[in-house]
């Protein structure tokens, strides 16, 4: 399982961002997957996951809208965290919003907005970080192949 080369050179968040709450989400990559960690910045997390590449759910953005979007799923027994990053290409300024989705099943637990100016992100990092652990995105079956043509 390959580490992406930006995360090695530079210990960069793959994803950060601040809440109204004073708490905090970071995704970061490594050799043993993503780690999901949040909470109160410099305090013991409230939550850490780290998931393998293949328990991590990744969606890449489709092409279609104004603006470029991605999300990474991360499970914990039967609550989804679905944290999303966007980068709106059709404004001088590009924006770049945030946030997580909480859900068991159907049900919506939370749904967290990053803070505007806190969010660290770029458009196609997910995918980037998918891609230098070994897979490759079928257009034809739509999900991600450890075996890539």
């Amino acid at each position: 399982m390959a580490l992406p080369s930006f995360a090695q050179a530079q210990d960069e968040p793959l994803f950060q961002c601040q809440f109204v709450s004073g708490k905090e989400v970071t995704l970061r990559t490594s050799a043993q997957g993503m780690s999901y960690v949040f909470g109160r910045p410099n305090a013991k997390p409230e939550l850490f996951l780290l998931r393998k590449y293949d328990e991590i759910g990744v969606t890449p953005w489709n092409g279609v809208g104004g603006s470029i979007w991605e999300v990474i799923e991360f499970r914990n027994a039967d609550v989804t965290y679905r944290i999303w990053g966007d980068f709106d290409r059709m404004t001088e300024a590009h924006e770049i919003t945030g946030g997580i989705m909480v859900e068991r099943g159907e049900e919506d637990l939370a749904r967290l907005e990053c803070l505007p100016g806190t969010v660290t992100y770029t458009p196609f990092s997910f995918s980037d970080a998918y891609e230098a652990a070994g897979y490759c995105w079928s257009f034809d079956d739509s999900q991600w192949q450890e075996q890539c043509e």
